[in-house]
């Protein structure tokens, strides 16, 4: 094995190697104990190469090429330069120069004094130095063998590069992957054992400066993808780095930003004490920033490191908020495509409430429960300028009436017994962005309709037991089956925010008065549950999808929809006939009307009609096939569409 450092080149030894040389040229047998393996291996292909080994014509000098390599190997000839430099100055020789090539043998960079460097004139940037241009050379070599190697003197394949020695050691990036060369060309006199050692010392600092440029790069990318943004202080608060998002969050400008320090944000004197004198690390302390736009209110955290560095990461509450809500399963998923329905007043009520969908306008939704006051809510505010954000309900009616505050406004550190320690953000805070749905608003305590009123009016919360006030934007929709106006009277509820809510109000209409809808519904309730069940596909006899209709339905959809899943839960076959149907529904018809003025139930009357529209439905209208179902003569169906007042046009139409 050859050793890593050269003899000093004696003139002897010289005077020998170039003996071998001129044999070599002459066609006669070398001594392989005085030419290297490594170099003889080079002699011979450049000879297969019919390369000259008495003169040398200098290649011209490849501008178009220099430019692509430099900027595909910009990190190389980056890391280089200055080590470059350094090196030529610690040698303190006369013509010497260092040489920077890359993996096609392309000067990228050379370092010496414009004197030095006409010494050497192939290495000037933009020419070739790969042996299959100029022979046998420590840079061509380096690259081939893809180690330290040095050339001295006649070991050289062309004669007119006698007077140098080289060194030349490979440049490999953080994968292990040769990239480039770094090569010492020196008078062979000046040549010395350890120019080698020297020279692979360099190589080995351009590697360790690619490594930084690589772990440097990667935690920046690292810094520009988190969501939090990041500051990074000196001990005096000055900000030495940061990344884009600090510096969006804060309205800095450049990262790191010029000149800017920490306490212009930060007014808070103990929470300056805490980063940058007694440097104590802690987590997720709510701050608010003091920008010229105004308060920024984020969650801090805080890790000194070293002797004077401390790192913060701010998350924005507002982003931490919509997380929150995200992550509790407040979204909406519903739009105006899920709801179904042909009747002129559910047209209406989808009208209005797609007109305000389009406005930022204080909503109130007004229907019996199981009307689908939550699905209209959740359907405007996925329609509007709000979907991105988040969707947060509150059950007024469920609320504990002593947590009713605390729930919907939050509450600070120690504001009562059991309060979490590091407080708690309301549903307010949460819905920040978004869209605030007050279900069952009616029930709500008059206590908490002065802090939703005040609210509603100020646009800002402040938590209980707290004393400072959170500015926030949220689009509040609330929804009651009560009858607020009799409530405001009956002083079950604060006129001034009945008035405040009662902007746009949208009445969504009873099942009962939503004529030919059931059916509707029926067949979307039936398809989904048999898909859920994977049962085939289910129908309704005309009897029972009548007497569905018939009904009162005081449940409203939601009754549908858990009549209907029972039904395809205990369905014996493919159809379902009047006698599945629930007992309450069966006792209705035995039992006939209720008595309520205007509101019969279940009546044989109720029942026939719906049976005559259903099949009239079924056959568009068609008298003949109508009455041949019913098993009734024409004449009879013709006293009975004119009993029940009966349109027959509009099926007909249809």
């Amino acid at each position: 094995m050859e050793s890593p450092l050269p003899p000093p080149p004696s003139k002897a030894r010289m005077a020998h190697m170039a003996l071998q040389w001129r044999q070599f040229q002459a066609g006669l047998p070398v001594s392989p104990a005085d030419v290297r393996p490594m170099i003889l291996a080079s002699w011979e292909r450049c000879r297969k190469r019919a390369l000259p080994g008495d003169a040398m014509t200098l290649c011209p000098i490849d501008a178009a090429a220099l430019k692509r390599a430099t900027s595909q190997n910009l990190d190389l000839v980056k890391s280089a330069k200055h080590l470059m430099d350094k090196l030529v100055r610690s040698i303190h020789l006369s013509k010497s120069v260092v040489t920077l090539v890359d993996t096609a043998g392309l000067v990228l960079h050379a370092s010496a004094r414009s004197q030095d460097l006409e010494n050497v004139p192939y290495g000037v940037p933009g020419r070739r130095c790969d042996e299959a241009t100029i022979g046998t050379n420590g840079m061509g070599l380096c690259i081939i063998e893809k180690r330290p190697v040095h050339v001295i003197a006649s070991e050289h394949y062309n004669a007119s590069l006698h007077y140098l020695s080289c060194a030349a050691a490979p440049i490999r990036n953080v994968a292990g992957e040769l990239i480039g060369a770094l090569n010492l060309a020196i008078n062979t006199e000046s040549f010395h054992q350890h120019t080698l050692g020297l020279v692979e010392a360099a190589a080995h600092a351009i590697e360790e400066h690619l490594r930084l440029r690589s772990l440097v790069r990667n935690q920046k990318v690292i810094l520009e993808l988190l969501d939090d943004g990041v500051l990074v202080l000196a001990r005096d608060g000055g900000i030495v780095n940061s990344n884009r998002q600090a510096c969006a969050m804060l309205g800095l400008d450049g990262s790191p930003p010029a000149g800017e320090n920490i306490r212009a944000f930060l007014p808070d004197d103990e929470t300056l004490r805490a980063i940058l004198t007694d440097r104590i690390p802690f987590y997720d302390r709510e701050i608010a920033f003091q920008l010229p736009e105004g308060r920024l209110s984020c969650a801090l955290s805080c890790a000194p490191f070293g002797d004077d560095g401390v790192l913060l990461t701010l998350r924005e509450g507002r982003r931490m908020r919509k997380y929150a809500a995200r992550v509790a399963g407040a979204k909406a998923v519903y739009t105006f495509e899920n709801i179904v329905g042909n009747a002129a007043p559910l047209h209406e009520a989808l009208r209005l409430a797609r007109a305000a969908s389009q406005s930022e306008t204080t909503t109130l939704l007004l229907g019996e429960s199981g009307t689908g006051k939550e699905l209209f809510a959740q359907a405007i505010h996925n329609a509007g300028n709000r979907r991105k954000g988040p969707f947060v309900v509150v059950n007024c009616g469920a609320l504990p009436r002593n947590l009713v505050q605390s729930e919907l406004f939050g509450y600070v550190a120690g504001a009562f017994s059991g309060a979490l320690k590091e407080g708690s953000p309301g549903k307010f805070e949460l819905a920040d962005g978004g869209t605030l749905f007050l279900d069952e608003i009616g029930e709500m305590p008059l206590e908490a309709q002065v802090s939703l009123l005040r609210l509603l009016q100020e646009s800002e919360v402040t938590r209980l037991g707290g004393k400072q006030a959170k500015r926030i934007d949220v689009r509040i929709i609330a929804a009651t089956n009560k009858d607020l106006s009799a409530a405001v009277r009956n002083n079950a509820f604060r006129g001034d925010l009945y008035y405040r809510l009662n902007v746009l109000t949208i009445n969504i209409p009873p099942l009962r008065r939503r004529e030919g809808d059931v059916a509707v519904l029926a067949r979307v309730f039936l398809d989904k549950f048999a898909a859920t069940l994977r049962k085939p596909r289910l129908r309704l006899s005309r009897e029972a999808m009548a007497a569905l209709e018939a009904h009162h339905w005081p449940g409203n959809v939601r009754e549908l929809e858990n009549c209907i899943e029972r039904l395809v839960n205990i369905a014996p076959d493919e159809r379902i006939d009047i006698a599945d149907l629930p007992q309450d529904i069966m006792a209705d018809m035995a039992r006939g009307p209720l008595g309520a003025p205007g509101e019969a139930a279940m009546s044989l009357k109720r029942i026939q009609k719906a049976l005559i529209l259903e099949t009239l439905r079924e056959t568009g209208g068609n008298f003949r096939r109508t009455s041949s179902i019913l098993n009734i003569s024409r004449t009879t169906l013709y006293a009975k569409i004119k009993q029940y007042g009966i349109a027959v046009d509009a099926f007909r139409a249809s």
